[in-house]
């Protein structure tokens, strides 16, 4: 059984919310620094487009006076116009258009937009750029099926309206009609935004997104949690509220109130925090990992270092070892894009293959997609691990140079 933390922890005189999963013998699967200030992704606005570069298949649109952002424009087919101001078909200079946030800014680049629309539900998400309705495929086909019919009886004009449903793995043991009811309140909200859409101010915030805690634990199966706990109101107030759906949410939900001893120092937060921005992690065995962390490329090194045994099964251990704990650093850490491994070198090819297929299946755990891409011929591993949120690293970077 799972268990969440969520609680509040100050690094580098900054206040961030802290997501952790634990399993049920309090070991991490997942940790999330996010920052206190509200994030602008999913926000739905009614933006100007500025610039239309065919060069670049792009656009860049306004949100707010002095905000740009970047517009795909294979992500901005048959957008919502506010304002259509040309009188030319298609996407033009001046034309004021509804755009969801799907991306912050980082660094010196502009956060990042799509005209493809997504209403986030309690277990469904709508979309206005597929108008199919959709269950997740980690549920089995009979159980898919009734929760489809479910749907469809709330939302049985969706292709007329334009939109589609998509619900999501953790619908798996929630009541059919509370699915039902669910995928009727995201229509209606999206309803909403396009009867309003002509009449909308530019720049006008027309769609708040989900707080990022509550986007994470939409991944988790509700019934696989044992229990979520936290020692803020405002998070304890929207747990309440979002889960109420849920039965045994209100035992599940707790309120930590021990004055004697904090959250974070019971869960020890702050020092793992700082084992996660370290270069240097120790294995059991005595051996390392050397964690270089870049922009689009990390480099790993596997070191023997107080592991004196001698001998191939030594080795083969404290890389078995090492991959497994990667793959827990990967998850952590939130690292993605390429990263290349370098364990200590084995002569014999079965061992080779045992690694591989160990560390194969500690990535295979990853709610993230974690792929395995090859070995090079210096014997290198490189793997590739799908973008979905922020670093570890980037965020508190990013809370330095503010």
């Amino acid at each position: 059984m799972n268990r969440i933390i969520l609680t509040k922890t100050v690094k580098n005189n900054k206040t961030y919310t802290v997501y952790a999963l634990m399993d049920e013998n309090g070991n991490y699967k997942d940790f999330q620094l996010l920052p206190e200030k509200d994030t602008i992704i999913n926000n739905i606005y009614a933006a100007r487009v500025n610039k239309i570069l065919p060069g670049i298949n792009a656009a860049f649109v306004t949100i707010a006076q002095n905000k740009s952002c970047y517009l795909s424009l294979n992500d901005a087919k048959n957008p919502v116009y506010t304002n259509k101001k040309s009188k030319k078909e298609g996407l033009c200079e001046g034309d004021e258009i509804l755009v969801q946030v799907i991306k912050d800014a980082l660094k010196t680049k502009d956060p990042v937009v799509t005209t493809k629309l997504s209403i986030f539900g309690s277990n469904v998400i709508l979309t206005n750029f597929d108008t199919q309705i959709g269950v997740s495929s980690k549920l089995d086909k009979e159980r898919a099926a009734l929760l489809r019919k479910a749907v469809l009886l709330s939302c049985a004009d969706h292709e007329k309206e334009g939109y589609g449903i998509i619900v999501r793995t953790n619908a798996k043991n929630v009541e059919d009609k509370a699915v039902s009811q669910d995928a009727y309140s995201v229509a209606q909200k999206y309803d909403q935004i396009i009867k309003k859409a002509p009449h909308q101010a530019l720049y006008s915030c027309v769609y708040h997104g989900m707080s990022d805690y509550l986007l994470l634990m939409k991944t988790i199966d509700f019934a696989t949690v044992e229990w979520i706990k936290t020692d803020c109101d405002d998070i304890y107030d929207s747990l309440l509220t979002e889960y109420g759906i849920y039965d045994h949410a209100p035992e599940k939900i707790m309120r930590y109130d021990d004055s004697a001893i904090s959250m974070s120092t019971l869960y020890g937060i702050r020092g793992l925090i700082d084992n996660l921005t370290s270069r240097r992690v120790w294995l059991d065995c005595g051996g390392n990992i050397i964690i270089e962390q870049l922009e689009t490329l990390t480099f790993i090194d596997v070191n023997s270092a107080k592991n004196i045994s001698s001998g191939s099964n030594s080795i083969l251990k404290t890389n078995m070892e090492a991959a497994k704990e990667i793959a827990r650093q990967l998850r952590l850490r939130n690292i993605s894009g390429m990263i290349i491994i370098d364990f200590i070198n084995m002569k014999s090819e079965a061992s080779k293959d045992t690694l591989i297929e160990e560390l194969k299946r500690y990535i295979k755990d990853d709610n993230t997609v974690c792929t395995f891409v090859d070995i090079t011929k210096l014997g290198l591993v490189e793997l590739t691990r799908k973008k979905v949120h922020k670093s570890l690293k980037q965020i508190l970077e990013k809370t330095l140079d503010e």
